[in-house]
């Protein structure tokens, strides 16, 4: 696990993290969270906003997930993609939600300013405003 950890700390200290990571950043500061359990929360969710500005980067990330995504239309690879995600989470045991780890829709505002300001957000393949990073919280709750 050590070693893991050191090689995925280089790996994202060269690429930096996206959303999901600004977002986790915000979410398990405010609520003590583990950071894993907080991208595992969010991911299907932010691959889902961020689907279109990236399709075949993400249909190359379903393949390496073993779907067989080359013939299916961008519609059907991103539902194929989010729920190989969430298959996964849910293989791992994390079957919460943000609700039930004591998020309500009044954090929200405050979640998503927060991750805005987040430095991992910059590299995001989609530009999001504050408003798309609280909808994106509001589908995960």
């Amino acid at each position: 696990m050590m070693l893991a950890s050191l090689e995925a700390g280089l790996a994202f200290s060269n690429a930096s993290l996206g959303a999901v990571h600004a977002m986790s950043h915000s979410l398990g500061g405010f609520f003590d969270l583990p950071h894993g359990e907080c991208n595992a929360l969010l991911l299907d969710h932010v691959v889902a906003y961020n689907f279109q500005a990236a399709v075949e980067r993400y249909r190359d990330i379903a393949v390496a997930m073993d779907i067989a995504a080359s013939g299916l239309t961008p519609e059907q690879c991103l539902a194929a993609l989010t729920g190989a995600i969430h298959n996964l989470r849910t293989q791992a045991g994390i079957t919460t939600s943000l609700r039930a780890v004591g998020v309500t829709a009044a954090n929200i505002p405050a979640l998503a300013r927060k991750a805005m300001k987040d430095a991992c957000m910059v590299t995001n393949p989609r530009r999001p405003t504050a408003a798309d990073i609280e909808a994106i919280y509001e589908q995960a709750l």
